[in-house]
């Protein structure tokens, strides 16, 4: 299940213990993991690409149906977001039925990060984003940085910001017994898809392999790199590329890695969604990211244990992750909060939607996503 998703679950389980809920869902769908057109067809290619030009989304023309006969019956809804035709077209039907809503964005969509681009889709977006959150009784986001900018445009909606929650994994076994660490050598792993939107970890890989303090970088990606940003290591750097495997035996292999990286967004105020899972690894975490700016992933790193944040272009780079993954972390300080888990979060989320829709109300929501 996607973050997303898992979000998802945890806020209508926690609001489920007040409200009666019904959840208006979109149909199932794959992760698409960073995009990417090897191996799909031209004609699937320039579908895509209308999609993106003059769409909100691939859902749209599916929300239009589902909506266009809609007529609300509840005391409250929260709008769950990406994707975001949903919410353009349910929003306005709640508005007409006097029906207060929260929208729980995972990232604003035209309004919050940037003005638009010349595309269709892009001035079709900014034009029904905006009064989705002019009509919002809320507004939850998923850092500091996004909030604090919708809040300039809203002054007067109530915001929280809240990152997504973590889910322990079942402990399993180690598959083989990892080999004795080889002091030559710094074992990274990173695990998520690797695209254009993140940061290139290659410049960061050779500025410690320049350093002579180690003789060679071991990066282990699992997950997908469609774009290719590994392919061309330099010598002294091997990347090892493996498929995704379950978080659970993730955990159990840690003992393979001196650290596990997260890489940063080109965008700053969004926090990979990955960063979150990375607090149960019993390993130290590495953030790859601008810290020059205000980021929403560097200021994740400094607010937890085990973490560094680091700029690929800092030239103190060696030193800093060299004394981060020898320092003696205990397991304590490894362990992930309990303030972050799902069970926490959902409970938060649920609290704040209250707080917006008014709890004296007659009881009864609906989630639409």
């Amino acid at each position: 299940m996607t973050p997303r998703g898992q979000r998802t679950q945890q806020l209508i389980a926690a609001l489920g213990r007040d409200w009666d809920i019904e959840l208006i869902s979109m149909p199932a769908q794959g992760h698409r993991g960073g995009g990417g057109t090897t191996g799909r067809s031209l004609a699937r290619q320039l579908a895509s690409w209308g999609v993106q030009q003059t769409l909100f989304d691939r859902w749209e023309l599916w929300a239009r149906r589902r909506f266009s006969r809609w007529r609300p019956d509840a005391d409250a809804a929260v709008l769950i977001v990406a994707p975001w035709s949903l919410a353009a077209i349910a929003a306005p039907q709640l508005r007409g039925a006097d029906v207060p809503y929260v929208i729980d964005a995972g990232d604003p969509w035209a309004v919050g990060l940037a003005e638009p681009g010349g595309t269709i889709a892009a001035r079709r977006g900014l034009r029904a984003e905006r009064p989705i959150w002019e009509g919002a009784a809320g507004g939850i986001l998923t850092t500091p940085q996004q909030a604090s900018r919708m809040q300039a445009r809203y002054p007067n909606l109530p915001i929280l910001a809240r990152p997504n929650g973590y889910e322990a994994p079942v402990k399993v076994a180690a598959p083989v017994e990892p080999p004795a660490p080889d002091p030559t050598v710094l074992r990274l792993v990173h695990l998520g898809v690797i695209y254009a939107a993140r940061l290139d970890p290659m410049p960061l890989l050779v500025r410690l392999r320049d350093s002579g303090r180690w003789k060679t970088i071991r990066f282990d990606q699992f997950g997908g790199d469609p774009e290719g940003m590994l392919a061309d290591a330099p010598a002294g750097v091997e990347v090892r590329n493996h498929t995704a495997i379950p978080w659970a035996e993730v955990v159990a292999r840690t003992g393979e890695f001196d650290a596990a990286l997260v890489l940063g967004n080109e965008l700053g105020e969004l926090l990979p969604s990955k960063a979150i899972q990375y607090l149960t690894l019993p390993i130290p975490r590495i953030a790859i990211t601008d810290t020059e700016r205000d980021d929403a992933l560097a200021d994740f790193a400094r607010d937890h244990v085990a973490w560094l944040a680091v700029a690929p272009g800092d030239p103190d780079a060696a030193r800093l992750i060299g004394e981060h993954v020898e320092h003696p972390w205990t397991a304590a300080e490894l362990a992930p909060p309990p303030a972050d888990s799902w069970s926490t979060v959902g409970s938060e989320l649920a609290d704040f939607v209250d707080s917006c829709v008014g709890a004296g109300a007659p009881r009864g929501a609906t989630a639409a996503r």
